[in-house]
């Protein structure tokens, strides 16, 4: 029990970073689009405006509602995140905006046509991209 007068460990709790963040749940409904483009055309869109023209997605808004600055898309992919195993980094936030932390969505291709594309929103630490230059920011 914290001695009297000081603060709880509650009192100093910042929200919980998860997937309920208004940004990553954006991410995953980005996610949609992504994985319908893949299936149809087997590759990633040249740009997120491509998705844009998929029926259904002509509002969806590619922008991270905290920083309101747009997510930046890399169809190359920048960096693997730690224990990546395959996986690569296409879609996350411009800027750290969250506890220091960036979403990030992630892919792994299949290894032929007939596979499935898999995407998984994450969020990644600042420093991995500290180094990094996109391919083409988009």
């Amino acid at each position: 029990m914290p001695p009297s007068g000081s603060a709880t460990p509650s009192a100093h709790r910042v929200n919980r970073l998860d997937n309920l963040d208004a940004c990553a749940s954006r991410m995953h409904d980005i996610c949609e689009p992504l994985l319908l483009f893949y299936a149809t055309y087997h590759r990633l869109p040249n740009s997120l405006d491509e998705l844009r023209a998929l029926g259904g997605f002509e509002n969806m808004v590619y922008a991270c509602p905290v920083s309101g600055l747009p997510y930046v898309y890399d169809p190359v992919g920048v960096v693997p995140p730690p224990g990546s195993s395959g996986a690569k980094i296409i879609l996350y936030d411009a800027t750290p905006a969250h506890h220091g932390l960036r979403w990030a969505i992630t892919i792994v291709e299949p290894s032929d046509r007939s596979g499935a594309l898999v995407t998984k929103v994450i969020a990644v630490e600042e420093k991995l991209f500290a180094a990094t230059q996109p391919s083409s920011a988009r």
